[in-house]
């Protein structure tokens, strides 16, 4: 595609809508477009300032009926075209465009063809899939500079000298990538225990909605189905599982497609970012649970049918009922809690700057085996000078 070509893409979402807008850009965009635009009122598009926005009727055919819509004039080179939301207008509006030459092009070859920085480019092509409005706040301060400024004062210290300073900075932002680098992609939250525990009731407390079939007749669940919700501003994906028989059930009374179901749980809570360990709170009897991994978090159910807590009351669990809805809001905070600790441990640290691409996050690495390094010659280098000035004893 040469410097002097005209393009187009669609600016909204595809699919229904009350409104979608279409971007035209290029050399003389504006006077291309002109014959196919008749303004209501006074003066041709051609004529109107920059930011005019102008209420008219568009002709996809010269010779056709016609659609009204908005044009927005950004400038000579660029404009944008309102028009009905849905398939149907937009489409007649980029046929009738590339009718006179003009490219269609994928939103995020549009976005690369501007005139923006890459981070700038990342930040605005992250934040078309984010769900969760922290992920979603994060990424749009990276896309206001906040990325560019600390990479700038990086910079400075490193100019300056100030090697132990520009290092530390590096350490934060590796540390903030941890989060930065899940913005895109929805936290994956498991729920594991024996059949009947309660797990597709917590997925649906949790939820809001039935999205579980709930049933007292063992092994209802034989797949893997997964909920996306927003927990306190996270994006979460909720995966509720098949679950495990009793010991001493016989392999005759489990069906191949449970067996296959089994499989399928025990494989996703090792990829799981946490895992929820659900236990019906009415079996309890000795208090003995087997130890639970670093990611796991235990909780038990059914609690509005438990008459009295003995002894396995655990100080690391949650009581919860869905029926009720006691202990759902405590479990929701603390699944937060545990894949975003830094909210709590290291308050500022999402607040600031904070690499969310792969290519982001290998730079800061780069430069801090460079810092790294730096600092390690220059304390040789201090060593060497000591040596041979120090006067002999």
């Amino acid at each position: 595609m040469g410097p002097g070509c005209i393009r187009t893409t669609l600016l909204t979402p595809v699919g229904r809508g009350a409104l979608a807008v279409v971007g035209v850009a290029g050399p003389g965009a504006v006077q291309l477009v002109s014959p196919l635009f008749s303004p209501r009122g006074a003066g041709p598009l051609l004529d109107r300032p920059d930011g005019a926005v102008v209420f008219g009727l568009w002709r996809s055919c010269l010779d056709g009926p016609g659609e009204d819509l908005v044009v927005v004039r950004r400038n000579a080179d660029a404009l944008e075209i309102h028009c009905h939301g849905g398939l149907a207008a937009a489409e007649a509006v980029i046929t009738s465009l590339e009718r006179l030459g003009v490219v269609r092009q994928t939103w995020p070859v549009w976005l690369r063809a501007g005139d923006m920085t890459e981070t700038e480019w990342e930040a605005r092509e992250a934040l078309a899939g984010i769900g969760g409005r922290k992920a979603a706040a994060i990424v749009a301060r990276q896309l206001a500079g906040e990325m560019q400024r600390e990479c700038d004062r990086i910079e400075r210290l490193l100019a300056t000298g100030a090697l132990a300073d520009a290092g530390a900075a590096l350490d934060r932002l590796i540390r903030a990538a941890r989060v930065g680098l899940r913005l895109t992609r929805p936290w994956r939250v498991v729920l594991a225990g024996r059949v009947n525990a309660g797990k597709s009731s917590l997925v649906n407390a949790l939820a809001g909605y039935t999205r579980s079939i709930v049933s007292p007749e063992p092994g209802t669940t034989r797949d893997l189905l997964e909920t996306r919700v927003v927990l306190d501003g996270w994006e979460v994906d909720l995966v509720d599982t098949a679950g495990v028989r009793e010991d001493g059930v016989s392999e005759s009374e489990v069906t191949g497609i449970e067996r296959a179901g089994i499989a399928r749980a025990v494989s996703a809570c090792t990829t799981a970012d946490l895992v929820i360990r659900v236990i019906d709170g009415r079996q309890l009897k000795d208090g003995r649970v087997k130890q639970l991994a670093p990611n796991e978090l235990l909780v038990f159910s059914k609690t509005d049918q438990v008459e009295e807590r003995g002894p396995e009351s655990r100080t690391d669990a949650i009581w919860t009922s869905a029926v009720t809805g006691a202990g759902i809001a405590e479990l929701a905070t603390e699944i937060v809690r545990r894949l975003v600790p830094e909210e709590t441990e290291d308050p500022g640290l999402l607040t600031g700057a904070v690499p969310f691409t792969d290519r982001q996050v290998a730079l800061v690495k780069d430069l801090r085996q460079t810092v790294e390094n730096a600092t390690r010659a220059s304390a040789a280098l201090y060593s060497s000078f000591a040596s041979v000035v120090r006067p002999r004893t």
